[in-house]
């Protein structure tokens, strides 16, 4: 896979889990975990701030975060009931046997490789990953972007993989804003991200949509843009029909 180099890792040392998207993490944790004892991993995890407001609110659990990152590893603070890993996140299952909650945060757009396919395949693969390790009350928590199309579902998708994934266009692309210009980046409309968390072989126990996200006109227009926003999967190991559950 590829991997960005560390002066567009440096952008990612903020924390996206925003007041009203931990009250949807939140809710989820206290209605599956109501005595608050859980083991949990954040994969990709970063600077750590996610994983340490998961500690402090619920003093009874105990985590692991992966991050292949050691910049954004040593960002973090010693904090009791934290273990840190610098390692790929398809490395999880060396250091950890079984969990109660996996948490993974806008990680999987950038499981990028060389093509829009094989891309597809690693986020797939890294979502059977994360369900294996799952222990048997385990459940997946996914915060992720929707990126729906105006016409055309998942246009947007392959037009931004494209453009992004291109190392030619990539000081132009910066310029612009795109931080992951030369390496890539694999977002998905919801249609496709619940099609994906099917193939993994998990079921979406809940769903909740953030606020749209305000999109200028030529971005809309060249990138076929209908509605993006922020969107929390919360995931069990069953199989059934996805939308029968929302």
């Amino acid at each position: 896979m590829r991997k960005l180099a560390d002066s567009q890792i440096a952008a990612f040392d903020t924390e996206y889990v925003d007041a009203n998207r931990w009250k949807m993490v939140a809710a989820c944790i206290t209605k599956y975990f109501p005595e608050g004892d859980f083991s949990f991993v954040d994969l990709g995890g970063g600077n750590g701030l996610f994983t340490d407001r998961i500690l402090r609110e619920f003093p009874w659990s105990r985590g692991v975060l992966i991050d292949n990152s050691e910049y954004l590893i040593g960002l973090n603070r010693p904090v009791p009931r934290k273990v840190l890993i610098c390692d790929s996140i398809e490395n999880t299952a060396r250091y950890v046997g079984s969990a109660d909650i996996i948490f993974c945060n806008w990680l999987l757009h950038h499981l990028v490789s060389d093509t829009y396919g094989a891309t597809r395949m690693n986020i797939t693969n890294a979502l059977r990953m994360a369900k294996s390790l799952l222990s048997e009350r385990g459940y997946f928590s996914i915060f992720e972007n929707m990126y729906d199309g105006l016409y055309f579902d998942n246009l947007p998708s392959r037009l931004i993989f494209g453009l992004t994934a291109n190392r030619t266009m990539a000081p132009v692309l910066r310029r612009l804003g795109a931080n992951t210009a030369g390496c890539g980046v694999c977002f998905l409309s919801r249609e496709k991200w619940d099609e994906t968390v099917k193939q993994a072989g998990l079921t979406i126990e809940s769903y909740t949509d953030d606020d749209p996200w305000p999109i200028a006109f030529y971005r809309r227009a060249l990138l076929h843009l209908g509605n993006i926003r922020v969107g929390h999967y919360w995931c069990g190991k069953g199989v059934r029909d996805l939308k029968a559950s929302e």
